[in-house]
Formats: structure tokens, C-alpha cells, sequence
């Protein structure tokens, strides 16, 4: 390789670095809840910084030997944030700050009692391998939603520490300080830095795509008041959760805000959301089973499906439930709003989630018509009809 080679391929590696910097900045400008892309841009821009000061100074004085090295620390400790803060496994600087210290002296002293050529070498080595597995680390640990991103990111760095591997190896040649050798050498750095800037860039944008595809598909299961699944994300996860549990009875319990329509004339659209997640709030700690799903049905109706719960638990539940939402007013406005709820619990056997769900609807119905603040219930037989008279329901007085 020639000078005008290596020279050649700096600028190529320099162009490369800004248009990916530059790329990731402008994505954070767009996608601004994703804080790590924020924190990879910073860290494309170090690495471009770091070529920027390692071409223009080729003599390995204080700018290039230093200020370089400093520079492509940081951006290394910037993507193991960036990775960990993605991942949801956040990390303190303080350990990326001290290994950047440490590196940094050790340059202070190759200038100080500059090393022979393949000692260097195998130092700079020894240093991104550290990086690059402790990235590797933490991306293999990846939640299983965004493994492919992560596990193809990790599959990078680790490229990347192989590459130092060899190199390090390459450099314990006996012929390393020949010039044609280290030209070599030299040129094989910008090219696969050039390689490894890209393919990188490729791993973080997947990584990113993953996690905005995951956080959509959660935004479009929950609902945005009170945080509880929303009506489709219900009736899609109800089936499996009635085949996973196949004992004999499961249980829909509806809940109604009472004059629900009057909270809202008198407090305002504001102080009915602060009503509706108070109630949402309320149903969470209010002991229901672990394998239960909760969801805000549509407007001021949530819904309760247990599995495996017979009739008498159900309604049992379902009191105790209303008793708490009485007893407990939300708070708006520095004021307590008293409210109360209706329910319908519907039990069968083996029975479809649409028609638990229309039975208790046609047990809340009643619980309304008899005077409200009250929990009526229906049963319904293998062959999906109710015992007896259908409108038939069981009260339970009010607490």
C-alpha cells in the first residue's frame, strides 16, 4: 500500500464517520424518547473526532497520541451506555470513567518511554478487546424481544475484537518494523474501521427498529389513561389464557362506574380521567389473582377475567372489590371525589370469552336497574345458557 492509499482511505473513513454521525443526529431529533440513540450519535461523532485527530497528526505527538486515544475511549464508553441504556440496564460512568483513566495514563506513558512497535500494538489491542467484550456482555443479555438487534451487534464487536486478536498476533512478527509491513498494517486498520463504522451504525439502527416495533405494539395493547390492557389486547390474550388453565369454571367480572356521566359534568373531562385511574389504580391493589387480566373494556367499563375461579370466589371478589372503590374517593383538584361501581360476574365451564363476556354485561345490566352500587351474577351451564330464568341473578347486598 501506498501513502496516497492510506491517505485516501482516511478521507473515505472521515466521510464515512460524518455521515453516520451526522444520520444519527438527525434521527435523535426526531425519535427524541430514545435516549441512547442521543448517546450513539455522540459517539460517532467521537470516533470521526478521533480519526480527524489521529490523520492530521501522523507523528504520534500530544494530538494524536492523547487527545485521539481520549476521544475514541469516550466514544467506547459512550456505546456501552448507549447499549445499556437501551436494554434497560442502566450503568454508572463512574466504571467506564475509570477504565478511560487508566487507558489514558498508559498513554501518557508510551509517550513518556515510548515502547517498542508490536508492545504498543498489543496494548491498543488488549484495550478494545475490553470494550468490545464488555459490550458483548451486556447485548447477549438482551430481553427477548430485542435479541435479534442485540445478538447481531454483538456479533460486531465481537468481529472486532477478533480482528485485534490477529492483528496483535500479526504484530509479534519479526519483520513488523519493515515499512511495507506497517503500511500494511496501517491500511488494513482504516479499512476494517471503515467496515466496522457501518456495520455498526447497521446494528444500532436494527436495535432501534426492535424497540420502536416493541413499544408500538405495547402502545397498541395499552390503554393510554390507565395503563391497563385495552379491549382488542384483551379478547386476543383471553383464549390462551383460558387453554392454559383448564380447570373446570372461569370468571368475567364487569365494572361500571356509577353516574359516571355526572362526575364529569361536575369536575370536567380532567377530573374523570383522575376518577378513571384512581379506579384502575384501585382494582390493581386490590388482591386480585396473579394470573387474572385486567382491562379497560371501553369508556367507563373495565373488565376482569379470572380463570379457574368458581362462582361463589368470583362473586366473592367482585364484593370486595365494590366494597373498596366505595370506600375509596379519588383526589382532584385538592378534593375527594366519592364514586361508586356496579358489577356483573358471569361463570362457566369451557365457555367462550365473547359469551362470559355478554353474560356479565347482562348481570351488570341488572346490577343497574336495581339500584346500582351492587354486584349481580349469572351462571352459565357447559351448553352456554343460564339456569333458570335468564334475567335471574343473584344480589349480594351492598356492603
Amino acid at each position: 500500500m501506498t501513502g496516497l492509499d492510506v491517505h485516501t482511505l482516511g478521507m473515505i473513513g472521515l466521510a464515512v464517520g460524518v455521515a453516520i454521525a451526522l444520520s444519527f443526529s438527525l434521527m435523535s431529533l426526531v425519535l427524541r424518547g430514545m435516549p441512547a440513540l442521543h448517546v450513539w450519535a455522540a459517539a460517532f461523532w467521537l470516533l470521526t473526532f478521533a480519526g480527524l485527530a489521529e490523520g492530521y497528526d501522523e507523528n504520534g505527538s500530544f494530538l494524536s497520541a492523547i487527545i485521539g486515544s481520549a476521544l475514541i475511549a469516550l466514544a467506547n464508553a459512550a456505546m456501552l451506555v448507549g447499549i445499556a441504556m437501551h436494554l434497560g440496564r442502566p450503568l454508572q460512568w463512574r466504571w467506564p470513567a475509570l477504565v478511560i483513566a487508566v487507558f489514558l495514563l498508559i498513554q501518557i506513558a508510551f509517550m513518556a518511554w515510548p515502547p517498542s512497535q508490536p508492545f504498543e500494538s498489543a496494548v491498543f489491542g488488549l484495550k478494545s478487546i475490553l470494550w468490545d467484550g464488555w459490550m458483548v456482555y451486556f447485548l447477549l443479555r438482551a430481553p427477548r424481544e430485542l435479541r435479534a438487534g442485540s445478538t447481531f451487534t454483538a456479533l460486531i464487536f465481537l468481529i472486532d475484537a477478533l480482528f485485534y486478536v490477529i492483528r496483535g498476533l500479526v504484530s509479534l512478527h519479526p519483520e513488523i518494523e519493515s515499512p511495507e509491513l506497517l503500511s500494511l498494517l496501517t491500511a488494513s486498520n482504516y479499512l476494517f474501521g471503515i467496515l466496522c463504522t457501518f456495520l455498526l451504525s447497521t446494528g444500532f439502527t436494527l436495535m432501534l427498529s426492535q424497540r420502536l416495533v416493541h413499544d408500538l405494539r405495547i402502545a397498541a395493547d395499552i390503554d393510554g389513561l390507565t395503563g391497563l390492557l385495552n379491549r382488542t389486547a384483551l379478547l386476543n390474550a383471553a383464549t390462551p389464557v383460558l387453554q392454559a388453565n383448564r380447570e373446570p369454571t372461569h370468571a368475567v367480572l364487569l365494572f361500571d362506574l356509577d353516574r359516571f356521566k355526572a362526575i364529569n359534568d361536575r369536575w370536567g373531562h380532567a377530573g374523570g380521567d383522575a376518577v378513571l385511574k384512581h379506579f384502575a389504580q384501585t382494582l390493581r391493589e386490590g388482591g386480585i389473582p396473579h394470573r387474572a387480566l385486567l382491562s379497560r373494556y371501553g369508556g367507563e367499563e373495565f373488565l376482569l377475567l379470572v380463570p379457574c375461579t368458581s362462582a361463589n370466589v368470583a362473586v366473592t371478589l367482585a364484593e370486595s372489590l365494590r366494597a373498596l372503590v366505595e370506600r375509596s374517593p379519588a383526589h382532584y383538584a385538592g378534593e375527594p371525589i366519592v364514586f361508586t361501581t356496579s358489577v356483573g360476574v358471569a361463570t362457566g365451564a369451557g365457555i367462550h370469552i365473547q359469551r362470559l363476556i355478554d353474560t356479565a354485561d347482562a348481570a351488570l345490566y341488572q346490577a343497574k336497574r336495581t339500584g346500582r352500587d351492587r354486584v349481580e351474577s349469572m351462571v352459565l351451564d357447559a351448553a352456554g345458557s343460564t339456569p333458570g330464568e335468564p334475567a335471574t341473578a343473584d344480589a349480594l347486598p351492598r356492603g
